[in-house]
């Protein structure tokens, strides 16, 4: 019975630990939901730069290789070809010039999760608590008898003899 008791109280403990470190510890699913959260941030900003980039590119070709694109930003520049005259009008607002966001910095993000020692702490007291509820189960059960010295009954020749005070 005596085994009986540790096993118990030793299961509940470890079972409480596994418990506690599956759910909120270092590598559990608390800390892991958020490095999802994280990795999903991350890659939104990773796609708004990509896109970006590939806008970027294709105004890069065509500044290159496109005359008429060419063409078109010469003018925008105030340029003119010999066959062209100028006329400017007042009043009319300049077409605005897209301007492309470089990102922003995203940092780094320290995860939150319950540390080992308090798991193991956790774990310990729950199964000290287990077993004494056991013993204390058993002794009211009478399983378990206390030694004479601990007990305030006194017996002689089967008749129970409390020691009490004389008053």
């Amino acid at each position: 019975m005596e085994r009986f008791r540790f096993l118990v109280a030793v299961f509940a403990g470890t079972l409480f630990y596994t418990l506690i470190a599956i759910t909120g510890g270092r590598d559990g699913m608390w800390a892991c939901a958020q490095l999802q959260e994280q990795k999903q941030s991350l890659s939104a900003h990773t796609a708004g730069i990509e896109k970006t980039n590939g806008e970027l590119s294709l105004e890069k070709i065509a500044l290159e290789k496109d005359l008429d694109v060419i063409a078109s930003y010469a003018k925008k520049l105030g340029y003119v070809s010999e066959s062209e005259k100028l006329v400017k009008m007042s009043g009319l607002a300049a077409r605005e010039v897209h301007i492309f966001d470089p990102g922003t910095v995203v940092r780094h993000h320290d995860v939150n999760y319950i540390p080992e020692w308090i798991c193991k702490f956790c774990a310990l007291v729950i199964t000290v608590l287990v077993y004494l509820v056991l013993v204390l189960f058993d002794l009211q059960n009478g399983h378990i008898h206390l030694p004479s010295f601990l007990s305030h009954k006194k017996s002689i020749g089967g008749i129970q003899v409390y020691d009490m005070q004389q008053v």
